[in-house]
């Protein structure tokens, strides 16, 4: 009896079931095959399986697909263009709609994300402006008001009353003699006049705070020439 070598035609059938096909055929064992290609087991399952995600990457793929296809006596060329044909189907398979909707919901996802990066945003930068404000507030010198007397004030009692206010948190010093502050800021304090031109210096101060200072230039004469002197 003569066996006639016949080549089997699998142009309609997947890349793994022409090579089980024809390895069934031939009355070959998978593993006998992979010790004599020096490739894994697990490598020729996946192409009989037509299973790419054990395959590896890249051109190892389609050699261990040309080396497989030779040894069973396979058109490896043209199983190799139905390799890449097949793996460009398999990644084009991708629902359009489902990938619109895998996007909206990355969207739905980041819109929630985007407010919330926001609020802390402007809480950080709201946090920010009031430490500003109360470093502000801390080294600004104090508010400092001269009642009593105005600048420039003649006067012949050799005793001025000096009237002011101020914050009440403040450190007055009137020429440098502390005087005593009210809860509301106020105070007063009656200094004695030299003949002449007399320079008072009021100087309010926080804690930590810079210094404000107001002057005032007071004329005593205690004995004003008179009109009839003058002529």
């Amino acid at each position: 009896m003569f066996f006639q070598k016949k080549s089997l035609m699998f142009d309609s059938e997947s890349i793994g079931h022409q090579l089980r096909a024809t390895r069934e055929q031939k009355n070959l064992k998978i593993e006998t095959i992979a010790k004599k290609l020096v490739i894994k087991v697990d490598y020729l399952k996946a192409l009989e399986d037509n299973d790419r995600t054990k395959l590896p990457t890249g051109v190892y793929a389609n050699n261990f697909l040309r080396e497989y296809a030779r040894f069973l006596g396979l058109d490896y060329r043209e199983l190799v263009k139905q390799f890449a044909s097949e793996t460009e189907i398999s990644n084009n398979k991708t629902n359009p709609l489902f990938e619109r909707q895998i996007v909206a919901k990355k969207y739905l996802v980041a819109i929630p994300t985007l407010i919330r990066n926001s609020l802390i945003a402007l809480i950080a930068l709201v946090c920010l402006i009031y430490i500003i404000f109360l470093v502000n507030k801390i080294f600004q010198a104090p508010y400092l008001n001269i009642i009593y007397p105005a600048n420039d004030f003649p006067t012949t009692q050799k005793e001025l009353e000096i009237v002011g206010q101020t914050e009440s948190e403040s450190e007055v010093q009137i020429n440098s003699q502390v005087v005593q502050v009210s809860s509301d800021g106020s105070f007063k304090k009656s200094i004695y006049l030299e003949r002449g031109l007399n320079t008072i210096i009021v100087s309010a101060k926080k804690k930590h705070s810079r210094s404000a200072t107001v002057t005032r230039r007071i004329l005593f004469e205690d004995n004003p020439p008179s009109l009839n002197s003058a002529n």
